[in-house]
Parts: C-alpha cells; structure tokens; sequence
C-alpha cells in the first residue's frame, strides 16, 4: 500500500467521524435539548427516540471509520 492510499484511509475516517459527531450532536442531543424543555411525557419520549436514533447512527458512522482505519494495519 502506498503512502498515499494510507493518507487517503487517514482522511477518509477522520470525515466519517466528523461526520459521526454532527449526528450525534444535531440529530441526537439537539432534538433532544430542544423537546425536553416543554416538560410533557410525549415530548420526553420523542427526545429520548431522537437521542437514541442520534446515538446510534454516530456509533454506526464511528465503527465504520475504525474498520476503515483497521485497513491500515493489513499486510499487503
């Protein structure tokens, strides 16, 4: 593997978990903050849905970019 596909791999993790932490941020806790304020049991489990969707889909985005990463460490 030439020094260039191994920065590309580098790069290519380095944006899934980017991308990763918005969902976790913008599709998880923001929803969240956003519905748990109102104080009513419906809106507490849409945010409680919304942070575990978020939640998940950032792990998911997270793993893929370690397995993309694990890539590295292959012989050739």
């Amino acid at each position: 593997m030439t020094e260039t596909e191994r920065e590309k791999i580098k790069l290519r993790s380095n944006y899934l978990n980017g991308v990763a932490l918005i969902f976790l941020g913008l599709g998880g806790l923001g929803p969240a903050f956003a519905l748990v304020n109102t104080y009513e049991w419906k809106n507490l489990i849409v945010a409680l849905a919304w942070l575990w969707m978020g939640g998940m889909s950032s792990w998911e985005l997270h793993r893929m970019a370690e397995r993309n990463l694990d890539r590295l460490s292959e012989p050739k």
